[in-house]
């Protein structure tokens, strides 16, 4: 709602984290939930909610699946627009991330995987880097590209897309990392960064859900 209104999602997310009985942690947009639990417990309780005849509850149990399930694609939206007139085919993708989210090698579900997948299927070449999760990630998806180093992770690339929320892609300087691209285009599908201090050193940073510049 926030993109076709051309609205700012994180101010939104302040305002309402303001009410106490809401707060804001579980509120920053991005590319959807994964691991080994929520996916299929929730998978689980609409089927339940079915098997009781509860099918408004069921209802809802699958809009929330659905829903999660796109979110690859709408990142891949975000992409697409970002690079303009530049296909995604043949350009050089770095991913920041494979672990379904950060704290963990747990690459099962992983919304930061399905996105690289999803970005070498349509003909990108993927390097995906990740703090601690590169191991597991090789063997779920070998097909991919691998990494443990983040600043040799963007060389040459044409497209940076941060997956996970690693508090080492909060931390990364811009300025040391802005000649390592080919062309320093940043999509934050975690809404995590502040993208000005990336915008003063000649990145441009497009979010999920904010304008972007």
């Amino acid at each position: 709602m926030c993109e076709a209104a051309g609205g700012d999602v994180s101010r939104i997310v302040e305002i309402l984290g303001i009410d106490p009985r809401i707060r804001s942690g579980g509120m920053r947009p991005g590319i959807g939930y994964g691991g080994g639990c929520l996916p299929k417990d929730v998978r689980a309780f609409t089927a339940f909610a079915r098997q009781l005849g509860a099918e408004q509850a069921a209802a809802l149990l699958l809009a929330a699946e659905r829903i999660n399930e796109s979110r690859i694609d709408v990142a891949m939206g975000l992409i697409t627009r970002a690079l303009g007139d530049r296909p995604v085919r043949g350009a050089r993708v770095t991913v920041w991330g494979a672990a379904f989210k950060a704290g963990t090698n747990d690459v099962r579900e992983s919304p930061a995987l399905a996105l690289a997948q999803a970005l070498q299927q349509a003909g990108g070449t993927v390097t995906v880097h990740d703090p601690q999760a590169v191991a597991t990630a090789m063997i779920r998806n070998p097909e991919l590209d691998y990494t443990d180093d983040l600043p040799a992770s963007l060389n040459g690339a044409d497209l940076v897309v941060l997956a996970t929320d690693w508090p080492e892609y909060q931390q990364a300087d811009p300025q040391a990392l802005a000649d390592r691209p080919a062309n320093p285009l940043l999509i934050d599908c975690r809404t995590t960064l502040d993208p000005e201090p990336w915008r003063a050193t000649g990145w441009t940073v497009h979010q999920l859900g904010r304008p972007g510049k």
